[in-house]
């Protein structure tokens, strides 16, 4: 695997990180260790690099693969909230839940090599204020991590899932991202939800985003952090919670992702993962939840189901055949694919101008000095910021 970024450069603008993103510069070793802003790596962190790894000449870095074909398990399971007052108990059932799915997709199916669960199979989801979601949130490294860490020792796989999270090094922040353990029980990435697509005038994520805090960001972990790719020895991953973002998944195609793994709570939209693969020529896995009862203020469905896996061309390669708890499995020929996978071909000297001069309906960098406590806060807050 590669070797955690280098020494600390000058800082980018964002007008400079745009444009290293789309040309050709220095491959920086990003690595699976590289690609994880969690407390632990905090503290041992060396001086960040500046560098942003886009090779020039239609390669991507990546590690060696363990095996050419991996088994992938995306576990449709269902959604509990926790009480944000008394939130153990409840919290704990949840992890139990995933423990047993985790012995049960090893089991009569075979040994696995990723098994993914959907976007709060911990904590579940309910609109909390940012107060009580803190409440609710897991640190990582943390004893939800540690129990499933054991497990993915026990059985050699990678498990990944989604998570609200706090970070003592981000005090107030509550973070929505992507959890990656290893077979060797260790956190090995955990990538940040890169922007939040706000589509109420009324109601609005308080999450904070890499672009709510970009700069900063940047500051802390390094410009190739912003788009995570985790190059591991199963295929080069990227844990998503940005949908509706087609740029952020072009943006990590051309860094080299091969599997993006999309986590979800029913509100995303099957055509949304399916072009991502058919546009960017790789393999997509979005695991939604299942049909959850006795969720309080919403019915049973609540936009359950629809768990699958994409490959290139967006071909269809595994579906939920319902909205029940269900395992949605397939095996990836990771092996072939990358002897014939390519980079996606952009004619960027079209396109560039285009991407230079727009500016978006949301500067970056809102929620340095601002966080909203709810989401119609939120909303209000957002939309006095708006340039257009």
């Amino acid at each position: 695997m590669a070797s955690e970024p280098k020494d600390q450069g000058s800082s980018l603008s964002r007008r400079q990180m745009i444009r290293a993103m789309g040309t050709a510069s220095t491959a920086a070793a990003a690595g699976v260790l590289g690609a994880v802003p969690a407390a632990s790596a905090q503290t041992k962190r060396p001086p960040v690099d500046n560098d942003i790894s886009v090779a020039a000449d239609g390669n991507y870095e990546r590690a060696a693969l363990r095996k050419d074909v991996i088994r992938v398990t995306a576990i449709q399971s269902s959604i509990h909230a926790a009480d944000a007052k008394n939130p153990k108990p409840v919290m704990t059932k949840n992890l139990n839940l995933m423990l047993d799915l985790i012995d049960s997709a090893n089991g009569f199916p075979g040994p696995q090599d990723l098994i993914c669960f959907h976007e709060q199979p911990i904590m579940g989801w309910n609109p909390w204020t940012r107060e009580e979601a803190l409440k609710v949130a897991i640190e990582v490294p943390g004893e939800e991590t540690e129990a499933l860490g054991k497990k993915a020792r026990q059985y050699g796989c990678y498990i990944a899932f989604g998570t609200y999270a706090r970070d003592k090094d981000w005090p107030g922040h509550l973070l929505l991202n992507g959890v990656l353990i290893g077979p060797d029980g260790e956190v090995v990435a955990q990538h940040w939800k890169q922007h939040n697509v706000r589509l109420r005038p009324d109601w609005t994520m308080y999450t904070t985003s890499v672009y709510d805090v970009l700069d900063r960001f940047v500051e802390t972990y390094g410009a190739d952090a912003v788009l995570p790719v985790a190059r591991t020895d199963i295929g080069n991953l990227s844990l998503l919670i940005s949908p509706y973002d087609p740029d952020i998944h072009r943006a990590l195609s051309i860094k080299g992702m091969e599997i993006g793994v999309r986590f979800s709570s029913g509100g995303f939209n099957a055509t949304d993962s399916q072009s991502s693969s058919l546009f960017n020529q790789n393999y997509t896995i979005t695991i939604n939840q299942s049909l959850s009862p006795d969720q309080p203020g919403f019915p049973d469905y609540s936009g359950s189901g629809g768990t699958s896996i994409y490959g290139p061309f967006g071909k269809e390669v595994a579906m939920a055949k319902s909205i029940h708890e269900e395992f949605v499995a397939a095996s990836i020929p990771i092996g072939d694919f990358r002897k014939r996978h390519k980079l996606p071909d952009i004619p960027m000297a079209l396109v560039m101008p285009v991407y230079e001069k727009y500016r978006p309906a949301l500067d970056p960098g809102l929620q340095l000095d601002h966080i909203p406590d709810t989401p119609q806060e939120a909303a209000r807050y957002f939309n006095s910021k708006r340039n257009w």
